[in-house]
């Protein structure tokens, strides 16, 4: 397969995802179209492209990074205590449970980095763009699907070394 076919099948799925009604984005990308007349791939490649360059740029940099990091999963999370997510095609309370446990997953990883990041700091500020990595890190330990980065870490790094302390403590 051609690489421009390749790009173009993976603009379909990006582009079929976006349109998908069961998706918690659907609402807030189909006011952003009515609002602007962009189809929403467009206006994602937009919030992509304005995201970076506010990662590139000293101050702005921290802050988009920070509140990136922190707002989408606070406001997350406050709302599973009022309702369980409504776009899970299964049981609520299940549904519930296992979203609460990707919040709590989250919060674990993200404190993670934020004390290795205090330890770090001095090294970590010379490295060119550490907050737009830092900032697609955290975002893909935030996304809403199944295998995300705090799900990945949970379950690579931070379980099995419970996991075996626990066995050394019987």
């Amino acid at each position: 397969m051609a690489s421009a076919t390749k790009i173009q099948l993976v603009m379909d799925i990006i582009d079929s995802a976006l349109y998908d009604k069961s998706k918690p984005w659907d609402s807030s990308f189909g006011r952003l179209e009515s609002a602007t007349g962009l189809p929403r791939f467009k206006l994602l490649l937009c919030i992509v492209l304005v995201t970076s360059v506010l990662l590139v740029h000293g101050v702005t940099a921290e802050l988009a990074s920070n509140a990136i990091a922190l707002i989408y999963p606070a406001v997350a999370t406050i709302s599973l205590t009022f309702s369980p997510p409504i776009w899970r095609k299964y049981n609520r309370d299940s549904a519930a449970y296992e979203a609460q446990n990707e919040k709590f997953t989250y919060w674990m990883t993200f404190t993670v980095i934020l004390i290795a990041e205090s330890i770090f700091w001095p090294i970590l500020r010379l490295l060119p763009l550490y907050q737009m990595c830092r900032t697609w890190f955290f975002i893909w330990c935030f996304a809403p699907i199944k295998e995300n980065g705090s799900a990945y870490i949970y379950n690579e790094i931070i379980r099995p070394h419970f996991e075996l302390n626990a066995d050394d403590s019987d």
